[in-house]
């Protein structure tokens, strides 16, 4: 293992010129000034505004209504305002809009947070009238105009996954004067149908002009688009930003809503906005088990195919009789029989006899016994007529969808939208969560809306289904307040503000899947990752246990990963398994695992280059604590690099100690923001992981 020599490692170097160091992570005054008036000028129709206005004053929202823009009528419509507190730190606003000749009400419903420079809102589109509407299409959530620019407008945003190596990269685009950047997902298979919301890009992106910008995101579990142009003068730019297509009528009574928008105003330091971003989501877009903010997960993952019930519990075992931390005893796909083939094993959620003659509840009790939690896979909406609730109800099978990705295999999906089949849905699956004994919802698998079949309707099926989807979930969490939901999605394939809220995302990318990745592959989806979410999992390939690997994958939650081949002998998987490095390892993540949750400042660029370092810190102010992670890669000729750290107190003392060595060294937080700290390591690919502690 590499040495941190403190000695020689940690030095102050002459002559060399540092930028600026990042101010502290919290909002400035004139940050929460434009938050303010913002929401003072759009919500509450506050037209004198003290202070520079950096945008248009008129709905920032559109859509067309019989053919007209919202913009020539909206006006003309009835409006009324309201605002109340929900607590402390948020008040709602509301905005009402109606047409007085066809009934159409129009609400957006806004939060403005008071500790955090941001606002959201959703739209909701409801026919109060005794017949169909005109056609509504191009919903924008998002159409806006902001203004003072004073160079070529920059484009920050990641891309998402597709199964690759290059998952979730960032990615930097800049927009000229007269030209127009466009973002989507929409991942579409078989036609019209399905998509989601992190396959092409992620739903988040930030605008950044002269020494300010404005970061947004989207809540919509489904495809979406978005577009950034800047006028010929480069005085302003518009955003647009909505589901990627909307050309529908609303029967009477009918109501509908819109993908959240949720949008961060800052100045100055862009990685400072990125935290700011990161506290926001951790606050109010996370999960809370039991009522509690996520705090991390160490899992152990296995397929349910290949082990039987016996086997499983002699892994369970494994980890406590050899004193080796664990959290949770995962079960992945291959638990149902699968001799009708995968459509009818993931259809199911009956367990494979000859495997479990008394059921999966005994794995979780096992699981419990040891102290773990249990993590079980499943694709609810997945149906098959041979088995399980398509065999009992084949009149909820609707289209086939099949795609050439999966082999020609062809699948049948429940609906969300249909109120009947999702009642169903929650109660079956309540009723698995409470039978099986399960802690952690593993949901796997695409969208599957039907198709609109009625040129007016466009659109309508998605949003049906994915209203339906929250709903969903938010009855299970319900139901179970404890439970926490992996949110899988074939391999991250559903991030966005909605999903993130009510879930995390254990396992980010399909590529993960057959155990034999690089580790620069981790450190790359760590890299794209943590400037837009908080909250995910990482995975370490337990084949190739070593320290570069294990920290590669340092995430909140933390995932010990086996080939798909089973091994069948408790004794045969462990018998090469160094259990004391292990045991080190497990046990350094627990104790670095709080950093993770802290802000985050990368200090290298995105890469995958084997030729280059990877580095970056991780700062929890709170503790006056934190740590660095730096990685030489296997073809880096560079032995050393020098770091800046960001967030510390100019004249505190901090103590530095590297995991891989006893010493210790104290700088100043002015000697490591100004001047730097230089690590270093001969091994190729080598880990550098360094803590610091502020002085009481």
């Amino acid at each position: 293992m590499m040495k941190f020599r403190i000695s020689i490692a940690i030095s102050i170097a002459a002559g060399m010129v540092f930028p600026q160091f990042a101010a502290a992570v919290s909002p400035t005054s004139q940050e929460m000034e434009e938050t303010r008036r913002f929401a003072a000028i759009q919500f509450q129709g506050v037209l004198e505004a003290e202070g520079e206005v950096l945008f248009d004053s008129g709905p920032f929202f559109s859509f067309l209504y019989g053919g007209t823009a919202s913009a020539e009528f909206l006006g003309s419509w009835d409006l009324k305002r309201a605002s109340r507190p929900l607590d402390e730190k948020r008040t709602e606003h509301t905005l009402t809009y109606t047409d007085p000749e066809t009934g159409l009400v129009i609400r957006c419903v806004g939060i403005e947070y008071r500790e955090f420079p941001a606002v959201e809102w959703v739209l909701y589109f409801k026919n109060t009238g005794l017949k169909d509407t005109p056609i509504l299409e191009n919903i924008q959530a998002l159409d806006a105009t902001f203004r003072n620019l004073k160079n070529i407008l920059t484009v920050h945003h990641a891309q998402g996954t597709d199964a690759a190596p290059s998952d979730f990269s960032s990615q930097t685009d800049a927009v000229a004067p007269g030209a127009e950047f466009k973002l989507f997902s929409h991942g579409k298979r078989g036609g019209k149908r399905g998509g989601g919301p992190s396959i092409e890009s992620l739903p988040f992106f930030n605008v950044e002009m002269s020494g300010r910008g404005f970061l947004f995101g989207l809540g919509w579990t489904g495809p979406w688009a978005a577009g950034i142009r800047q006028a010929g003068d480069a005085g302003s730019f518009q955003v647009q930003a909505g589901m990627e297509e909307t050309h529908l009528l609303l029967h009477p009574g009918e109501e509908i809503r819109s993908p959240r928008i949720l949008v961060l105003f800052w100045q100055g330091d862009r990685l400072r906005a990125h935290n700011l971003w990161r506290r926001l989501l951790l606050s109010y877009y996370s999960p809370q088990p039991g009522g509690k903010p996520f705090t991390g997960l160490i899992a152990d993952g296995n397929w349910g195919s290949w082990m039987n019930a016996e086997r499983h519990i002699q892994e369970i075992n494994f980890w406590a009789e050899n004193d080796l931390p664990m959290e949770c005893y995962w079960v992945d796909a291959g638990w149902t029989d699968m001799s009708l083939g995968w459509e009818a094993h993931q259809s199911h959620q009956v367990p494979n006899p000859e495997l479990f003659p008394h059921g999966i509840r005994p794995l979780a009790d096992a699981a419990h016994q040891r102290g773990m939690k249990f993590l079980l896979w499943m694709v609810p909406e997945s149906v098959h007529p041979a088995v399980g609730i398509g065999k009992e109800h084949p009149e909820w099978l609707g289209q086939p969808f099949g795609h050439a990705d999966y082999g020609g295999m062809v699948f049948y999906g429940l609906d969300h939208g249909d109120p009947q089949v999702n009642q169903y849905m929650i109660e079956h699956f309540s009723k698995i969560v409470s039978d099986y004994g399960v802690d952690i919802f593993r949901q796997d698998g695409g969208n599957l809306w039907p198709e609109d079949t009625d040129p007016s309707r466009i659109g309508m099926s998605q949003i049906r289904y994915i209203q339906g989807f929250y709903e969903f979930w938010d009855g299970l969490l319900k139901n179970h307040p404890h439970l926490l939901i992996d949110n899988c999605a074939e391999g991250g394939r559903k991030i966005d503000l909605e999903a993130i809220r009510r879930s995390i995302v254990l396992w980010r990318s399909d590529y993960q899947a057959a155990m034999t990745f690089d580790p620069v592959v981790n450190q790359g989806y760590n890299r794209g990752l943590l400037p837009w979410i908080p909250l995910f999992g990482g995975v370490t390939p337990m084949q190739n246990l070593n320290a570069y690997s294990f920290r590669s994958a340092y995430s909140p939650a933390f995932l010990m990963g086996w080939p798909m081949a089973g091994v069948p002998d408790v004794k045969e998987r462990w018998a090469k398994m160094d259990l004391n490095l292990l045991r080190n390892l497990l046990n350094e993540y627990l104790a670095i695992r709080p950093y993770l949750f802290g802000d985050f400042y990368p200090f290298t660029d995105y890469s995958l280059d084997q030729t280059v370092w990877a580095a970056w810190q991780f700062d929890r102010p709170d503790l006056g604590q934190g740590m660095v992670q730096a990685f030489r890669r296997s073809e880096s000729p560079d032995e050393s690099m020098r770091v800046r750290l960001y967030g510390l107190e100019m004249d505190a003392v901090y103590n530095l100690s590297g995991m891989d060595d006893p010493g210790s060294a104290a700088m100043t937080g002015r000697e490591l923001m100004e001047n730097g700290l230089l690590i270093q390591t001969k091994e190729r690919p080598g880990s550098i992981l360094v803590i610091y502690k502020k002085n009481p």
